[in-house]
């Protein structure tokens, strides 16, 4: 049994350092996030004579984001190009950060209650009281006569 500590503490040392980690990289991150999607788009401008007809369509930059539900695209002039390139990356990198932070925090908490459970004493001895039951809400796909 005392392995067992041994090793949820360690593991739950292991966590909260990579959470620091990740928190750190969140924090060190400057203004200037773009939220949305970079992209390019080739279109026909509709003159006759243009080489568009002839199949070397036009390129513009877009921002695409939801706003309300609805997708908006937005025109990028070339001189932000960069800078919307490099923001949108940007936002990206930390939302991928944050997601890191939401797993490890699942796992921290998990690790917690494991450790809360293992350190539990059995009282009374003869007929000890149970181990506590999961609160909150049951996992998607629980049977409804699943019993906590």
């Amino acid at each position: 049994m005392g392995d067992d500590i041994s090793r949820l503490r360690q593991r739950l040392r292991g966590a909260g350092e990579k959470l620091q980690r990740e928190l750190e990289q969140l924090l060190s991150e400057r203004p200037g996030l773009i939220r949305g999607t970079f992209g390019t788009r080739a279109r026909v401008c509709g003159n006759a004579t243009c080489r568009c007809t002839r199949g070397e369509l036009h390129e513009s930059k877009y921002l695409s984001a939801s706003d309300g539900g609805q997708v908006r695209q937005v025109h990028v002039p070339a001189s932000d190009e960069v800078a919307v390139a490099r923001g949108v990356e940007r936002y990206q990198r930390w939302r991928q950060l944050r997601g890191e932070v939401a797993k490890i925090d699942a796992e921290l908490l998990r690790l917690v209650d494991a450790l809360g459970v293992a350190l539990l004493a059995p009282y009374p001895p003869d007929n000890p009281l149970p181990a506590p039951r999961k609160r909150g809400r049951k996992p998607k796909g629980a049977a409804a006569t699943d019993e906590r």
